[in-house]
């Protein structure tokens, strides 16, 4: 069933929260992430903590939030999936392809407590694998990432997500880097430590490309991570904390670009082997 409500992002959640009570699983879109800040109260205080003050005997319930991300200036353009993490009771994932998404959706549906889905709108249909595409999908664990060209022992590991998986995949197939082990990270929490972990290993140097502010962001907590591992070879790209210009073009000049995606490839490759 859908049900068109009001435009009141903080009311949609309270609505969510309170259909959860009578058994419903609902699905609330918020249409752009950034009118997630009209909710923070409904998704951090309600919401995320309602499994956590039920009675033992209660059902927990299961909520699911979807937003996207836009290139839309200032106000309708900022990436939030970082404050999301932080905070007890929330299941945070980004689907870089449909396939993921439908499996992630699914995943959340069928998990107890909320899940914030979001998703890249620039995302290009011609930048996803033809395999992408194919099948109905199946449901997809949280925590799970997946590790693209990689081969059997590659020199150099990056960690992405969202619409920065497709545009560092497209850097790696036009200039045919072929030592690097891509992991799309597909949930922000949780994460898959395990296969940050392993690859890391096993190249010895970590390149973390994220659409998102670097201050405070995943990259940073990844980053914090792999310090505790015992890697020194670690470097960022991302976007600057600043606010984001109203053209598109601009905006587009935010996030990580193939040349400099590139020319951090060639960087972190110069250091040499490296051994965790």
């Amino acid at each position: 069933r859908i049900v068109t409500l009001p435009i009141c992002e903080d009311g949609s959640v309270n609505f969510a929260v309170g259909a959860s009570l009578l058994g419903v699983t609902p699905v609330i879109n918020l249409i752009t992430a950034d009118f997630s800040f009209r909710a923070m109260d409904s998704i951090c205080n309600t919401a995320a903590k309602l499994n956590f003050v039920l009675p033992d005997s209660e059902p927990r319930r299961t909520i699911v939030i979807q937003a996207e991300f836009l290139t839309a200036g200032p106000t309708t353009g900022q990436r939030v999936e970082a404050l999301f993490t932080h905070i007890p009771g929330l299941n945070v994932v980004f689907p870089s392809t449909p396939r993921d998404a439908y499996g992630l959706m699914r995943t959340a549906l069928a998990s107890p407590g909320v899940t914030l889905l979001f998703e890249d709108r620039m995302i290009q249909d011609s930048l996803t694998a033809p395999e992408d595409n194919d099948g109905v999908g199946v449901a997809l664990p949280f925590g799970t990432a997946s590790m693209r060209m990689h081969p059997p022992l590659g020199t150099l590991t990056i960690v992405t997500y969202g619409l920065m998986r497709q545009v560092v995949e497209l850097v790696l197939n036009q200039e045919r880097v072929n030592t690097v082990e891509l992991i799309d990270l597909k949930t922000l929490y949780p994460i898959d430590w395990a296969t940050l972990f392993d690859s890391a290993q096993r190249t010895g140097k970590l390149l973390i490309i994220e659409p998102d502010v670097l201050y405070g962001g995943i990259g940073a907590e990844i980053a914090a991570t792999a310090v505790d591992w015992g890697l020194s070879k670690i470097s960022r790209l991302g976007a600057p904390r600043e606010p984001i210009p109203a053209s598109p073009a601009g905006h587009a000049r935010m996030l990580p670009s193939p040349e400099e995606i590139l020319a951090a490839i060639r960087r972190m490759e110069g250091y040499g082997p490296g051994v965790l």
